[in-house]
């Protein structure tokens, strides 16, 4: 596999399911829900999950890919899987006042009966979090809106995906989520550019061969949201206050200490940087202007024991192979040693998710760059030396792990954003 052309195109996969499904293919509108824990008898309190589902978010901007995988409710395996192929039309953003329709289904900003903007399922059915009434469909308050890009004719079963090994490479990122453990459920899954590849490969041969069930395709009619709607950017203001969970209107960080209240802001804001700004971000990281971002994650699991990297970048060289992987540990406090010493323990299984599936379009050696981002250091920190090792492909790959880069943040209120200083 080469890093030309669709390769390169950066993609999501969204969950849905039989209540949300034909709403989100007619309106031509992906959503996603709040996190459970979003309000208190105060009222609504933005929460570190709410922060974190908007950085999830930041993933999605113009021209992102978009798969839908339909999560069972009581479907056999042939009746579910994943599905499609859609592009992100436009910028997330907030709406918790409309609901969209598609016949008896709907996809609701808010309850609408105690306007609580969250739900669950409930013997298999949806209903409001807070006064229990059923609903015609979720509470997805967080939207955006997508176009088709093709319409693959069946569902493509997870033993298709996960377990047949007749086609090349394998879906890493999604089959470490697929193995459940506590907070790996996410409505918005960054995926690697050859694992898009894979989806396209696998969901064209299950309609070749008339495999599993077919899609129901509903005639489109797009949902256009109110313009009072709010984007998502907007939860990024350092000058305005919030009500915080637990701590009541307040702002973004401490103004004294400048630490940021919740560390998924500080991951909101460099995924936002690098949607938005990502020549000036990689310019203060310190990578070669002669290399291309060529994507990024945030929260990227690596490990079948729920492992992660906060946020992951890959870039191109001149040559237009993959030449090396960022991986960013955030912290809203001190950067420690423990922090970096993380990083030699799971070096090996980056390099591998990285380079595994592109060996013939990857640099020789391939670099991995660690870098911690928190608001100080702890006395006495020490990155470790650069080193290198083997993985034994055929032929082997050098890959080199550069000693760690520290950077402290701080607010800058004045212009809405954090500054970046580096200090190791």
């Amino acid at each position: 596999m080469n890093l030309k052309g669709s390769t390169s195109q950066k993609a999501v996969v969204l969950v849905v399911d039989k209540y949300s499904q034909d709403v989100h293919l007619a309106s031509l509108t992906a959503g996603v829900k709040y996190p459970v824990k979003f309000s208190n008898q105060a009222g609504i309190a933005y929460t570190r999950g709410f922060y974190s589902i908007l950085a999830d978010l930041a993933n999605v901007q113009p021209g992102v890919r978009v798969f839908f995988y339909r999560r069972r409710v009581d479907e056999p395996p042939e009746a579910r899987g994943f599905i499609g192929e859609w592009e992100a039309d436009g910028t997330p953003y907030e709406d918790l006042q409309t609901a969209i329709a598609y016949g008896t289904l709907k996809i609701f900003g808010c309850c609408p009966i105690c306007r609580c903007p969250i739900s669950k399922l409930t013997d298999n059915k949806p209903c409001c979090d807070n006064c229990g009434s059923g609903l015609a469909g979720h509470i997805l308050p967080l939207r955006f809106p997508i176009k088709q890009v093709h319409a693959y004719s069946r569902y493509l079963d997870d033993n298709t995906a996960y377990v047949d090994i007749t086609d090349e490479g394998r879906l890493s990122t999604l089959i470490f989520r697929k193995v459940y453990g506590a907070g790996r459920e996410r409505s918005v899954n960054p995926i690697l550019p050859e694992e898009a590849e894979k989806l396209r490969r696998l969901l064209q041969r299950v309609g070749i061969a008339s495999m599993n069930n077919q899609v129901h395709f509903p005639k489109v009619s797009p949902h256009k949201p109110p313009a009072t709607t709010r984007l998502i950017d907007y939860y990024i203001n350092f000058s305005q206050k919030f009500p915080l969970d637990g701590k009541g209107q307040t702002l973004l960080y401490d103004v004294k200490t400048q630490e940021l209240v919740y560390e998924t802001v500080l991951e909101f804001w460099l995924m936002r940087e690098l949607a938005n700004n990502h020549s000036q971000l990689l310019s203060t990281l310190g990578i070669s202007p002669n290399e291309q971002l060529e994507w990024f994650a945030n929260q990227v699991l690596f490990g079948i024991g729920g492992e992660k990297s906060d946020v992951l970048l890959l870039t191109r060289n001149q040559a237009n192979q993959r030449c090396r992987a960022v991986v960013i540990e955030l912290k809203k406090g001190a950067v420690n040693s423990h922090s970096l010493e993380q990083v030699k323990s799971y070096a090996y299984w980056i390099a591998q998710l990285a380079t595994a599936q592109v060996q013939n379009a990857i640099q020789r050696p391939f670099e991995i760059t660690p870098i911690a981002v928190g608001r100080r250091v702890k006395r006495g920190t020490q990155p470790f030396v650069k080193f290198q090792f083997q993985i034994p492909y055929t032929p082997s790959l050098t890959v080199v792990v550069d000693s760690p880069r520290v950077f402290t943040y701080s607010v800058d209120s004045a212009n809405n954003t954090l500054q970046l200083s580096r200090v190791i």
